[in-house]
């Protein structure tokens, strides 16, 4: 399938950014930040008889996509900024966004169902700017992509240096609500974490030679239905996990894509090694310094577990125990941070402690991310909720965790599953992934 850019411009915020908000520091957590963009994609089918007076016709779609862009930047106004890496600051000063239309010369079922490699596709579905990090490289891409059968693509690329999911969310849900006419009933986010977490003096480190940066990485999704989780939970209770808090779905899915992805890295190495599993937590409303919910920028941890037992001995009850001591452990340090200096030297040790596993070379790094429980399939632009959400592949091995939307159930989870095209191959063969997961 053939996608075609047919025009860029820049959007800017519909009112401009008062003067006192246009120098922003970057916080720690998003000094921190490696240099890549956030992609994601929503599909909308064509579907025209939506009960809802606020539906709005393809021909219109493009124009009120733009209009509610800029009314939303006036909130989100650092994501029209700038970034200038020498002074670890955001010149907040409406350059824009970057919207892109362009159209796909097949149809949105093809795509759906397979007929397509979403390889091919998905990465000129989310246009990824060239330069990042670069001054005057916008912050935010917005692609709108028309299939021929009316359906629509609307991809984000945001700089992970001013965003983690929860602000990009929240930015749209407000862009929805925009679209909508409703844009005055949304929670206004506030850009103040560096008041609490400021930049620090930190150490240049060159990428780790375990990220692979160059190697030809493709991305697939598989799918761990409701019957597959519940399965999952069973054998992790079987096995010893012994908790009042049943296992969640984000662990158990966790545990077992480790197993299969640990086996795959004895395979290359010829033996196991100690393996270290990174996983993310949200800090919002976890400390009283970080009460607000609505905190923009990036305001999240690394959570580390770490083991050098065989995974075969440790089973799934093992790994499950191992990220749920992870998390529990970091939560509970949390709330006794003293100030912004105590809590950022928590957050330091945290990615310093990953940093570190990745630089040595000699242990196997898990890296998870989860998306699940953001409410991505409510992302109604005036055409109804999509269809259908999708991640994007990373450059390195990562695996990205979303909710499974199968009619109004949201009980399964989505692994995106990013990591070179000989490892992929090993992954796919692996029982425990064909025997609890659909490859989609």
């Amino acid at each position: 399938m053939k996608i075609e850019i047919e025009s860029k411009k820049l959007v800017k915020p519909s009112a401009p950014t008062a003067d006192h908000l246009r120098k922003l520091k970057i916080s720690l957590i998003d000094q921190l930040q490696p240099p890549v963009y956030v992609g994601i994609i929503f599909f909308y089918s064509s579907k025209t008889d939506v009960p809802d007076p606020s539906f709005v016709p393809i021909s219109e779609r493009f124009r009120l996509l733009e209009k509610a862009l800029a009314e939303t930047l006036t909130f989100f106004y650092p994501l029209a900024g700038r970034y200038v890496k020498e002074k670890c600051l955001l010149e907040c000063d409406d350059q824009g966004v970057e919207l892109m239309e362009a159209k796909a010369d097949g149809t949105l079922d093809q795509f759906l169902h397979g007929e397509t490699d979403p390889d091919d596709v998905l990465g000129h579905l989310a246009t990824q700017p060239h330069q990042m990090d670069q001054i005057g490289s916008p912050l935010v891409v917005v692609q709108m992509t028309k299939f021929t059968c009316g359906g629509m693509a609307v991809g984000l690329r945001v700089s992970h240096r001013i965003a983690d999911m929860h602000t990009i969310s929240s930015f749209l849900s407000m862009w929805a609500m925009a679209c909508r006419g409703s844009i005055q009933k949304a929670n206004h986010p506030c850009f103040d974490v560096s008041s609490i977490l400021p930049p620090r003096d930190l150490p240049k480190l060159e990428p780790p030679a375990k990220l692979m940066l160059g190697a030809k990485y493709v991305v697939k999704r598989f799918v761990f239905d409701n019957q597959s989780i519940l399965k999952l939970k069973a054998i992790a209770r079987s096995g010893g996990f012994n908790s009042k808090r049943e296992p969640s779905r984000v662990e158990l899915v966790t545990a077992l894509v480790s197993i299969a992805l640990l086996k795959i890295a004895k395979l290359r190495n010829g033996q196991s090694k100690p393996f270290f599993i990174s996983h993310t937590v949200n800090l919002r409303g976890r400390t009283d310094l970080l009460w607000h919910d609505n905190l923009g920028g990036n305001v999240y941890t690394m959570v580390n577990g770490k083991s050098t037992a065989e995974v075969t001995e440790l089973g799934l009850h093992g790994l499950v125990g191992l990220v749920r001591d992870a998390i529990t452990t970091l939560l509970a340090k949390l709330p006794n941070a003293i100030d912004g200096e105590d809590l950022g030297d928590m957050v330091t040790n945290s990615v310093g402690q990953f940093q570190e596993e990745l630089r040595k070379g000699d242990t196997d790094v898990l890296i998870f991310t989860s998306w699940c429980r953001f409410p991505l399939y409510q992302v109604n632009l005036g055409w109804g909720e999509p269809e259908f959400v999708s991640s994007l592949c990373t450059s390195f091995d990562s695996v990205m965790l979303m909710d499974h939307k199968k009619g109004g159930d949201y009980n399964g989870v989505e692994a995106w599953v990013s990591l070179t095209e000989e490892d992929m191959d090993l992954f796919r063969q692996q029982d425990d992934i064909l025997e609890y997961a659909s490859h989609k």
